[in-house]
């Protein structure tokens, strides 16, 4: 009996309403301490936890601290809920940027409100000196025998170029309300001596302009008004042909009658220097009015919304001729995103009227890939049945423009240079060489931002004769219904400025596969934060219901009482 108290005695018992630790009344047992020791070394290591993660150390997945203090030292790598943010604000960047706004088209979305002191704007106010004015005139060789009538055609040779840089200025800007922009555009020539061969003292035989352009105006007057101008031109011994040189030609050309003409009729004659250039740059100032702003979208981005105030060119009304300005462009920008089936309309004040550009072919060039725009070949042409803005009466041949309500009065056709587009060029003159490949016009644009990389227009100014057989006398008649040309311009963009070349280089080349590249790596990394914080609830959770077993007081003393009792 004392055995079995005894025994009773060594039985441990455990109150499982306390939380304390368990009392005996036996010796300690160092099998039972070893394992106490064992199955509560997980919870020493952990106080050390958050030191480990201080150092920059890897913190173990049942890393667990629930005081005040140790959540505030608690490193954010350590942090499920803010890897778990990260991971969710990376995927819906990446996804954003896929599917809505990437780099480049923020870039442009930027470029359509023209933000004074950003690239565009800045290029735009203050354009680089790129562009060439080249003109060309023709010499008559021919001007006795065809006088003396031995020779049925006039014959010319061509002159040039003479190279003069063309420069742009914009001012007087302001921002509307109706989100446009509205600037003053003046354009002006500097001769370049260093690119010309051309000695402009060269004397040259040129039709009298002054003489041809008063009898084409009078050409259906009365008898009186026909005969007095006769005697007004037999008094001042005016010549059909003159001796001009080339800078005369160009810049100051004068006639006697012009002077008296416009004394008596200053309504015919407006000027008295009908110099080729003089004529074009007098009084190149325009007041512009473009579409700028999102609200007006990619499509339309600097697209002429007035010019002077009107939406078509002096001399023309809408009553009577629908040809409108409105979308059209000066040449310095196109509207961005272009695409190969859009029409390019180009306005040049030269030939009074805007010009059409279709897409030809997809280029490289300076290393970008561009699409080239070609001027029609029937942009001359007449127009059928519909209103045609550009002829007159008698009706012009295919390939002929009327451009006389913007010199004056004076009659005057565009044409392409050498009558190129024309079935039979030497109908007008002789001696003219017509080339696609040197007489055509283009533009080069890269299509996403819808800036032009190279940019070539030609036109030639031509004297329309009118039908002078009324005059009846010999030398007029020679001159009826012929079309002389005057000389031709090309203007000729080469190049852009380094700066704009190497922004538009990054933008369309380098960017958007950097911009897939970035893209697709936040969405990696935040696709594989997400399924960290997901592994790392599991562990957790697995390691909470380790916690509870070890806590367990009932299990650690079933535990220990079977290790104790000997097999």
């Amino acid at each position: 009996m004392e055995n079995k108290s005894n025994m009773a005695d060594d039985i441990p018992t455990v109150n499982l309403d306390d939380t304390s630790s368990a009392k005996t009344d036996s010796p300690p047992d160092s099998n039972r301490d070893s394992l106490n020791s064992l199955l509560h070394k997980t919870k020493d290591k952990n106080e050390n936890c958050i030191d480990d993660c201080d150092l920059g150390k890897q913190c173990s997945m049942i890393c667990t601290d629930n005081s005040n203090d140790s959540k505030a030292r608690n490193a954010f790598c350590c942090s499920s809920m803010g890897q778990s943010v990260w991971g969710v604000i990376l995927m819906i960047m990446s996804i954003s940027g896929f599917i809505y706004f990437n780099p480049t088209d923020i870039m442009l979305w930027e470029k359509l409100n023209m933000r004074p002191g950003l690239p565009p704007y800045e290029w735009w106010s203050d354009p680089p000196d790129q562009v060439r004015m080249r003109v060309y005139v023709f010499n008559i060789t021919n001007h006795d025998r065809f006088l003396a009538g031995l020779d049925e055609k006039i014959n010319v040779k061509e002159i040039g170029p003479i190279t003069y840089l063309e420069k742009l200025l914009h001012s007087k800007i302001r921002f509307n309300e109706n989100g446009t922009m509205t600037y003053e555009a003046r354009r002006f020539l500097i001769y370049l001596p260093d690119e010309n061969t051309i000695n402009m003292n060269t004397t040259i035989i040129v039709p009298n302009l002054a003489l041809l352009g008063i009898a084409s105006r009078l050409h259906d007057a009365n008898y009186f008004v026909r005969t007095g101008f006769n005697i007004l031109v037999n008094s001042h011994n005016s010549q059909w042909f003159v001796k001009r040189s080339v800078y005369q030609y160009l810049w100051d050309y004068r006639e006697g009658i012009l002077e008296t003409t416009k004394n008596i009729a200053p309504q015919m004659v407006p000027t008295t220097n009908m110099g080729m250039l003089h004529s074009i740059y007098k009084d190149f100032v325009d007041n512009v009015t473009v579409k700028i702003g999102p609200e007006w979208g990619h499509e339309n981005f600097f697209k002429i919304d007035k010019y002077g105030g009107r939406e078509q060119l002096k001399g023309y009304d809408l009553e009577t001729c629908n040809e409108r300005l409105t979308g059209s462009t000066e040449g310095v920008l196109y509207h961005q995103h272009l695409k190969k089936d859009d029409v390019l309309y180009y306005l040049r004040k030269t030939i009074c009227r805007t010009m059409p550009l279709y897409f030809d072919q997809e280029i490289t060039i300076d290393d970008v890939p561009a699409y080239r725009y070609n001027l029609s070949e029937k942009a001359f042409d007449r127009i059928k049945n519909d209103t045609d803005c550009y002829d007159m009466e008698p009706s012009l041949p295919d390939g002929l423009s009327d451009t006389s309500k913007c010199y004056d009065g004076l009659p005057l056709v565009a044409s392409y240079p050498h009558f190129y587009t024309s079935t039979k060029p030497e109908e007008y003159v002789t001696g003219l060489e017509p080339s696609r490949e040197k007489h055509n016009s283009f533009v080069v644009v890269e299509p996403l931002s819808g800036t032009p990389f190279r940019a070539v227009a030609r036109m030639q100014c031509n004297m329309k004769v009118s039908n002078l057989s009324d005059f009846n006398i010999k030398p007029y008649d020679r001159f009826s219904n012929l079309v002389i040309p005057v000389g031709w311009i090309e203007y000729s963009q080469e190049g852009l400025p380094p700066i704009i070349k190497n922004t538009i280089y990054f933008m369309v080349v380098i960017l958007p596969p950097l911009s897939t590249a970035f893209i697709c790596t936040t969405l990696l990394v935040g696709f594989c934060l997400i399924i960290k914080q997901i592994y790392r609830a599991k562990r957790d959770l697995f390691n909470r219901k380790i916690d509870r077993l070890t806590n367990n007081k009932v299990l650690s003393f079933e535990t220990e009482t079977f290790i104790k009792v000997p097999s």
